[in-house]
């Protein structure tokens, strides 16, 4: 865990956002269109700033947020082509070792 506890509170977040909020909206067929453009256009945003959600090193909060972005293309086939930075950083976090082992690809 990151050492201030504002970045602890932001891991926090991540952490709650990634279920709470990301799973839902991309999972749920129901609002799934509506939300996905809205979701993933300010973590665009974000990485194309830094390759990792509290900036250059991987943590927590891009363990909880790469797993439910990496689940889009094993569950749905969703266009993900209007958000590059997403797409690279789930190709980050889908080379991970501990990523190929804990689903199996390694």
């Amino acid at each position: 865990m990151p050492e201030t506890l504002e970045q602890q509170a932001q891991v926090v977040q991540w952490v709650m956002f990634a279920n709470a909020t990301l799973g839902t909206g991309i999972f749920a067929e129901a609002t799934r269109d509506r939300e996905t453009p809205k979701l993933l256009k300010p973590l665009n945003e974000i990485f194309e700033k830094q390759p990792f959600l509290m900036g250059d090193e991987f943590g927590v909060a891009d363990a909880a947020v790469g797993a439910i972005l990496n689940y889009i293309p094993m569950m749905l086939k969703l266009d993900l082509s209007a958000d590059p930075a997403v797409l690279d950083y789930m190709k980050r976090i889908s080379e991970r070792p501990a990523f190929k082992k804990a689903i199996g690809g390694g």
